[in-house]
């Protein structure tokens, strides 16, 4: 059994995709043998079972939400889908499946509803406000939610789907992975050339303020030959400023 998780600020929008015809008119439910598009509420604690609408359920998760209008995100949805090729669950399998979900993860006293789509998933919608106010934090409710989907495969009987180590939002592609390396490693060089004119442009101001001094003993050069001595120019010696470190 594989379990999705998402949370939303709204209760309608859930309402309005779960009875609706899907992304790819893939939502169906059967009712007196006949297939129809969207989905139908066969479990939860509302009283709403047989509704192919989620108006009033919506409502009822909206007017809890509504005590708490400082809780963000206060709508909770989870998907539970049997693996391909398992056997088909009923309405009431999935009924106390469902039940099973809510007392594992804790939100058995707060308004939730059951959706079901075709032969193979239902969707759980849960206002994590109860009537009274009380907040269900769903803290760590991706790891529990796989425990309870595996307690489900053991007690129905049914395949043992992979589980995923952390939640599809938390997990980055290799691609993502390869490009943030790219942009790293060019962000590095551009930092190193910044880095390496900055040098040289200190090297130069130090150059033009501190000259190097000429070294003792070295005048200028001797007047080339043939030159007459009254035009000889006289050598200065050169002598070390005191305090100059070498």
């Amino acid at each position: 059994m594989i379990a999705k998780i998402t949370r939303g600020e709204r209760a309608g929008d859930i309402a309005a995709y779960l009875h609706g015809p899907g992304k790819a008119n893939e939502h169906e439910y059967t009712l007196g043998n006949v297939r129809h598009s969207g989905g139908m509420v066969i479990g939860g604690n509302l009283g709403r079972e047989g509704h192919t609408d989620g108006t009033r359920w919506a409502a009822d998760l909206r007017e809890a939400a509504g005590t708490r209008p400082d809780i963000r995100k206060p709508i909770w949805q989870v998907s539970l889908r049997t693996a391909p090729g398992d056997r088909r669950l009923s309405d009431e399998q999935w009924r106390d499946a469902a039940t099973t979900m809510a007392e594992r993860m804790g939100y058995e006293e707060h308004p939730w509803v059951m959706v079901r789509h075709g032969e193979d998933h239902v969707h759980i919608v849960v206002s994590r406000v109860s009537d009274t106010a009380q907040v269900w934090h769903a803290r760590q409710d991706f790891r529990a939610a796989q425990s309870a989907a595996t307690a489900l495969e053991k007690h129905f009987g049914l395949i043992q789907a992979p589980r995923q180590k952390t939640p599809g939002r938390a997990r980055s592609s290799q691609k993502t992975i390869i490009e943030n390396q790219q942009h790293t490693a060019v962000q590095l060089t551009g930092q190193r050339a910044a880095a390496r004119a900055r040098l040289l442009e200190a090297r130069k101001l130090m150059d033009r303020s501190f000259p190097t001094p000429q070294q003792p003993g070295k005048g200028p050069k001797s007047p080339r030959t043939g030159q007459s001595p009254e035009t000889k120019p006289r050598i200065r010696e050169h002598r070390p400023e005191r305090g100059f470190e070498r």
